[in-house]
Order: C-alpha cells, then sequence, then structure tokens
C-alpha cells in the first residue's frame, strides 16, 4: 500500500546558513512519521541574492523527495506560500518558516491534531526567545489594527506555521485574488479547526526579512481584503463633516445677524474651515486610494510570481 503524503513547504529569502539545517531537523524530528506517511519537502527560493537556491539544489540530487521552486526575484513570503500550495500533493501541508524559529519538533503535534480529525491546525507564538521591544510593540500593534477592523478575526500572534488539510488547500487554490493574506484566508474558507502555541526560537543565522514596511504592508492587506469598514467610516466621517461645517455656519451667521456682527471674522472662520475641511479629503481619498489600488491589481491580473527554475517537480 502506498503511504499518504506529508507536504512540508518552506519559503526562503537569503537564507543559505539555515537550508540545510532546517532539512536535517525535519528528518530528526519527524523520523517516526516516515513510517506512515512520505515526507515531500518543498523549498521556495523567494529571490534570494545569496546562496540559497544552490544549497537547495544540492540537497534535491541527495533526496528525490525535497522539491525546489525558484522565483525570477524577490515576490515576498506569502505569494511563496502560495507557490508551495500549488505544487504540493500531500493529504496534508505544512507551511513552516525556514529561519528555524518555528520549532521543527511540533510538526508531530500537528500531524498528531489532524489525525484526531482537525482540518486546520493552526499555531499561535506565545513568546520570542530575545525578542526587542519594537518588534513586540510592531506585532501587537499589528494584530491589534487587523482585528479592529478585519470582519475574519486573527489569533494575535499567529503566524504561517499550520497544517492544511488537502480539502483546505483545494479550496485556498481556486481563490484567485492578487493580495494574499493566508493568515486570514485560512480563517475565511471555515473548517474544522484547533490551534497550538509554541515559543519561537531566536534566529541563529541571517536576519528577517520581515521589516516594519512589510509589516505594515501586511497588514494594509489584512485590512482591506477582509473588511469594508474603512468604506463604512468614509461615510461616517462625511456625515461628522457635514453636520460640524453646518453647524459652524449656522453658528456664525446667527451671532453675526442677531447678537455681533463683529464678533466673529468670517474669513478666519471660513479658512480654519478649510483647512479641516481639505485635511479630512485628503485622508479620505487615501483611503478610497488603497481600494482602488487592490482594484487595479485585480483587473491587470498578473501573476503572483514567475517561476525561473524547479527541480524535482514534474
Amino acid at each position: 500500500m502506498n503511504k499518504k503524503i506529508i507536504s512540508i513547504v518552506i519559503p526562503a529569502y537569503n537564507e543559505e546558513k539555515n537550508v540545510e539545517n532546517i532539512y536535517y531537523d525535519i528528518r530528526k524530528f519527524c523520523k517516526n512519521l516516515e513510517n506512515k506517511y512520505t515526507l515531500e519537502i518543498i523549498f521556495i527560493n523567494d529571490g534570494s541574492l545569496d546562496e540559497t537556491w544552490e544549497k537547495i539544489k544540492k540537497i534535491s540530487k541527495k533526496d528525490k523527495d525535497v522539491k525546489g521552486i525558484s522565483f525570477s526575484r524577490n515576490f515576498g513570503h506569502q505569494n511563496a506560500l502560495q507557490a508551495g500550495l500549488k505544487d504540493s500533493r500531500g493529504s496534508a501541508v505544512i507551511t513552516i518558516d525556514c529561519d528555524l524559529q518555528h520549532p521543527v519538533e511540533l510538526i508531530l503535534d500537528l500531524v498528531k491534531n489532524w489525525e484526531d480529525g482537525f482540518k486546520v491546525v493552526n499555531t499561535t507564538r506565545k513568546s520570542t526567545q530575545k525578542e526587542s521591544l519594537i518588534k513586540r510593540l510592531t506585532s501587537n500593534i499589528f494584530y491589534r489594527l487587523i482585528n479592529i477592523f478585519s470582519e475574519t478575526k486573527i489569533e494575535p500572534g499567529s503566524a504561517d506555521f499550520r497544517l492544511l488539510d488537502r480539502e483546505v488547500v483545494n479550496e485556498l487554490n481556486k481563490l484567485t485574488e492578487k493580495d494574499i493574506f493566508y493568515r486570514g484566508l485560512v480563517n475565511w474558507v471555515g473548517f474544522k479547526r484547533t490551534q497550538i502555541s509554541y515559543s519561537a526560537k531566536v534566529r541563529l543565522n541571517g536576519k528577517s526579512s520581515y521589516s516594519f514596511k512589510k509589516m505594515l504592508s501586511l497588514a494594509r492587506v489584512g485590512i482591506t481584503s477582509f473588511s469594508m469598514l474603512p468604506m463604512k467610516i468614509i461615510v461616517f466621517v462625511g456625515i461628522i463633516l457635514f453636520l460640524f461645517g453646518f453647524l459652524i455656519l449656522s453658528i456664525m451667521l446667527y451671532f453675526r445677524i442677531f447678537i455681533n456682527p463683529n464678533l466673529f471674522s468670517g474669513s478666519a472662520i471660513l479658512a480654519a474651515f478649510i483647512i479641516f475641511n481639505n485635511g479630512l479629503i485628503i485622508i479620505l481619498i487615501g483611503i478610497i486610494s488603497i481600494y482602488q489600488i487592490n482594484m487595479i491589481k485585480e483587473l491587470k491580473n498578473r501573476p503572483n510570481y514567475i517561476v525561473e527554475e524547479s527541480v524535482n517537480i514534474k
């Protein structure tokens, strides 16, 4: 009888010092799984500038269950995950980062929960060793923003370290949107789910590619992809602005006509109102532009990534 396949998808960007380490850790900690399953390990080289791709090819020559996909340039972590999910063959697919901060030994618990009937097994990070105050603060802000604006709630500390049943992967692969945010999409598709917590390890080699700018971009995608609340805020602020302007104008006319025509300077009030009004208009146009940017991306229909080279993939 053929064994079921478990796919392990690993995005990698400038991880030349970690590729071999995570491969050997997977083989070490998941040795017992190999009695029941065939492990398919898929590395996605997200346009690395170092020797990451050469390391992946070296491993794949020795182990035919190791597959590699190399992008023509850096397309981003979420698009790398998409490529891995689309090329995976497993009955279950596990996504994990290459930087070794996600504990590889937790894969056994992910599989155990899947065997118990859960089709989605998410993980949440309780803490990170030697995490800076700024990193912790930006992470908290990120999840607060997502959960304030988004209609699809995301557990604080969630990461793209999870197990997905094949049925879930198939549904995710049907989605055609260009801005991908899997932490939201996985919750949006539903299915029976559970979660386990872990303490993230310290990064041994290299540095994180998730800059503050990328975190803001991810928050923007998460908010605009899963919520119409910003658009509703536009209408609400527009009503408040209208009422405020009407009130100012009414007060000004009342005092000029019935009390003291010299009490208020009409030009001063008008100038202050114009500045306030223009500031709000610029903010509102900016929010609308975010949605228009998303619409333009969808209309262009460009691919989310371009594969330059692959190994062990038919």
